[in-house]
């Protein structure tokens, strides 16, 4: 099964956020049998999915069920891989707790939670297992001062008369039952305290990030009390890559506290973030100064509804999961109902999420150990104030470029009717390539977070092509190859528009280079017949490319994939090879097989060279489809071709990497900024 088939994109994106990071070593997760335990069913669900994006990537085979502790024993409750194990089996046991849930109980239902919990960790820490892992979260510290981020040892003021008590007694009374337990049967632990957790579908609790995104999703006036008081707030992809962090790289025994880049805010910082990216939805008035959450809420009904968590009935419905059955933020905006359904706080009360402030955590700890995480508060806000929306529209960044994508496209569309242009008069056949090529077929235009544009040419056309684009291009646009610009190496042409400026990180090393606003033209070249021939031509290309470019930008040829040990004889002798050298052993691979009928092509110049051969009957005749309103050729089978090139090409990119697809580091359109097309 496929995590995409009954996922939708902001999901899926959270989901399959550990295996993206580069962070988690799948390989020690293979063959891993997780159970979930305790609250949280929404949460339980989000890191299974987690796990088994693993298997959809490497083919991990995990297994991942869930279970509730009934009369001290564990017994199964959902079981959500193809397969299930023995609850004495498990090597990871993940206890969701009350991380991050609204909490307000009596003294009795405190004290039966407790005995609930105990035995819960009775028959956990019976299982040997490799790992018990504890969620828990800031509030454990209790109210820490103005500027004090809370070390994992250190603890701020407790005062059982104040709100929030009830959470950090109970998050401290269960994270030392966890530690005196395990240490006692020798049971290695964890514990991972997470910053306020905020994402799109799932069901939140009532903080600052919640209530403001609801607000804003659904144009609601708002009023907040300004504090100087921090909250650290973590999106829920970096929740659930430091859930598998801990489990396969972090010592065991310790406890750790963990956020979001750059997503440590006060309440009127979160309202200004919402306001520059949502100008014309997030109608917010700040007032005076003050404690966030306008006083004590604790005699209030939460917004999200219903009584206590711990109480008869569980905030998000459902009983408790210690119980049968647990069925959590069924009325949240940010689950399945729409928020538009709900009722909410008056403008003129504050809108800082339930009294919740002053929670910051300092993650230095698991920084130390290498947990870098990936998105930023602001990211994560845009995310999950578009997902509330929900306007079906294709998901992306508004704030890219400074603004100036939409620009750069305009751009790129001139410059493919210029070179529509060229090509017709001069009966040269070429196509749209690439991101291009799929942004036509998938978006009857650009890839919406696409920053560059492309057109693939067989080689007699592309040899062509070079002798008549430069009389016919306008003064304004300069044709960069190695023949007309000392230092420039790149195998293709690239096409730059004088007095702008469009650097990459790479090329920004080189600024004696034109580096204007640019669009590619690659050529296709022929390939052996033989698999025996392709390779070698291949293992050609790549060691003599690698030696241009690596010595180019004075950098080590890496990995080496099949040949790890001739690129690293290689990267040791390139720079006693000269680079016109290494320019003609470039060319000369790219066209050995120039002028044969050999039936095969290569991506030899672009980025497609390791995917290998492909039929050249593939790029035989074109077919004009729909491209921002014009018609552009394409390959016949394009189908076959985009399949060669992304496997199931219809499937778009995670949501929170839908940024652009070069790193440019230096930008300035000029007289184009307010280019239009005529």
């Amino acid at each position: 099964m496929l995590l995409r088939d009954y996922l939708n994109e902001f999901e899926l994106d959270w989901a399959q956020a550990p295996v993206r990071s580069e962070l988690v070593p799948g390989s020690r997760l293979k063959g891993a049998k997780v159970l979930l335990v305790g609250e949280q069913a929404e949460l339980q669900k989000a890191i299974a999915w987690s796990f088994l994006a693993w298997n959809d990537s490497i083919k991990a085979d995990l297994r991942v069920m869930s279970a509730v502790c009934e009369s001290g024993k564990l017994q199964v409750e959902r079981v959500y891989s193809e397969q299930e194990f023995a609850l004495g089996e498990a090597d990871y046991i993940i206890l969701t707790g009350i991380c991050c849930q609204e909490i307000r109980m009596n003294v009795l239902e405190t004290i039966t939670y407790l005995q609930r919990f105990e035995a819960l960790l009775e028959a956990v820490l019976a299982i040997p297992c490799k790992r018990v892992l504890l969620l828990s979260d800031g509030r454990v510290y209790g109210k820490l001062g103005y500027g004090f981020a809370a070390s994992e040892y250190e603890s701020g003021k407790t005062d059982p008369c104040a709100s929030g008590y009830d959470a950090q007694y109970l998050l401290q009374t269960m994270e030392s039952g966890l530690t005196a337990g395990a240490r006692a049967k020798g049971v290695p632990f964890d514990i991972l305290r997470t910053g306020l957790i905020y994402g799109a579908c799932i069901p939140m609790m009532n903080h600052p990030v919640a209530e403001l995104a609801e607000k804003t999703a659904l144009g609601q006036e708002m009023s907040i009390v300004l504090s100087q008081d921090k909250n650290s707030y973590i999106s829920i992809h970096d929740a659930l890559t430091a859930i598998q962090f801990v489990l396969t790289k972090c010592p065991a025994n310790k406890i750790f506290n963990i956020s979001g880049r750059a997503s440590n805010a006060s309440v009127g910082e979160l309202g200004i973030l919402l306001y520059n990216n949502f100008p014309d939805k997030c109608h917010i008035s700040m007032t005076g100064n003050g404690a966030c959450g306008g006083g004590d809420t604790s005699g209030k009904e939460y917004a999200s509804g219903g009584d206590s968590a711990f109480g008869k009935e569980h905030a998000s419905g459902g009983d408790s999961a210690f119980g049968k059955e647990h069925v959590s933020g069924g009325g949240s905006a940010s689950g399945k109902e729409h928020a538009s359904k709900k009722e909410y706080v008056s403008g003129k009360e504050s809108a800082c999420g339930s009294g919740i402030s002053g929670i910051w955590l300092n993650t230095q700890l698991i920084e130390h150990y290498g947990f870098v995480p990936q998105v930023s508060l602001e990211d994560g806000l845009i995310i999950l104030v578009k997902s509330l929306q929900n306007t079906g529209e294709v998901f992306i960044f508004d704030n890219t470029y400074l603004g100036k994508l939409d620009k750069v496209q305009k751009i790129l569309l001139g410059y493919l009717l210029e070179i529509d242009r060229i090509c017709k008069k001069h009966d040269i056949k070429y196509f749209l390539a690439g991101g291009t090529l799929l942004g036509a077929i998938r978006h009857h235009g650009f890839i919406p977070w696409d920053d560059d544009a492309d057109v693939m040419m067989l080689r007699e056309d592309y040899d062509k092509f070079q002798k008549v684009v430069q009389q016919e291009l306008p003064d304004n646009i300069f044709m960069q190859i190695p023949e007309t610009e000392k230092g420039n190496y790149n195998p293709f042409t690239k096409l730059r528009i004088n007095n702008t400026m469009f650097a990459t990180e790479f090329t920004g090393h080189f600024m004696d280079m034109h580096n204007g606003i640019f669009f590619d033209v690659l050529s296709h070249d022929r390939t052996g017949r033989h698999k025996w021939s392709q390779k070698l031509h291949l293992m050609a290309t790549m060691l003599t490319r690698s030696v241009v470019f690596n010595k180019w930008g004075d950098t080590d040829i890496k990995g080496g994939g099949a040949h790890p040990i001739i690129c690293k004889i290689v990267d040791h002798v390139k720079y006693l090879i000269p680079m016109r050298f290494a320019l003609w052993a470039q060319n000369r691979s790219l066209e050995f097989f120039k002028n044969r009928k050999t039936e095969y092509l290569y991506d030899g110049m672009g980025r497609n060279l390791k995917r290998g051969s492909f039929p050249a009957a593939w790029l035989e005749e074109a077919v004009y489809v729909d491209f921002e309103g014009y018609q552009f050729p394409v390959p016949k089978e394009y189908d076959k071709y985009l399949t060669y090139l992304y496997g199931d090409y219809m499937q778009m990119i995670p949501v929170s990497q839908r940024r652009t697809s070069h790193s440019i580091v230096l930008m300035d359109l000029g007289e184009y900024a307010d280019y239009t097309l005529e």
